[in-house]
């Protein structure tokens, strides 16, 4: 179970990876010669698409082999498919409410979400982590940075 979990993570990522790829073709013409500003994200995206495809190929090799030997290509690994649904949901939902509300509310409320999701119910470390990440982000992000966040 942990192999076809590990495949199908990577499968999402490397989806991410053309989708980000496709979408970062930002142009510039003032100079020619410099790559522009599409350079950056599109060479991480080529970088996470080539690591996803290593990992969904080592994966595949990894649960190949453990049925060659009469093992079961399933393992006690703890996979929960509620868990990956839930991650995958609340992953494109703050994207879609990344830009419509702000960003403090916006990645509190994601972290907090994620932090239930994955077995954590004590309040205070729940605020605690979600408000002073969401804090520390915006400030490296907003001011350090100056990339704008809503």
């Amino acid at each position: 179970m942990q192999t076809t979990a590990e495949i199908l993570i990577s499968a999402g990522m490397a989806l991410l990876a053309i989708f980000f790829y496709a979408i970062g073709d930002f142009t510039q013409t003032v100079n020619p010669d410099d790559p522009g500003p599409g350079f950056y994200p599109r060479s991480l995206a080529l970088l996470l698409l080539i690591a996803a495809l290593i990992q969904i190929v080592q994966s595949w090799r990894k649960m190949r082999g453990s049925r060659g030997r009469g093992g079961s290509a399933q393992d006690s690994s703890g996979f929960s498919y509620p868990v990956f649904a839930g991650t995958l949901l609340l992953s494109v939902l703050y994207g879609f409410f990344f830009d419509k509300v702000s960003y403090l509310i916006t990645t509190t409320c994601f972290l907090l979400a994620m932090m239930m999701l994955g077995g954590v119910r004590r309040w205070p470390v729940l605020l605690g982590v979600a408000v002073c990440y969401s804090l520390a982000t915006y400030y490296l992000f907003g001011r350090v940075l100056m990339v704008p966040l809503k």
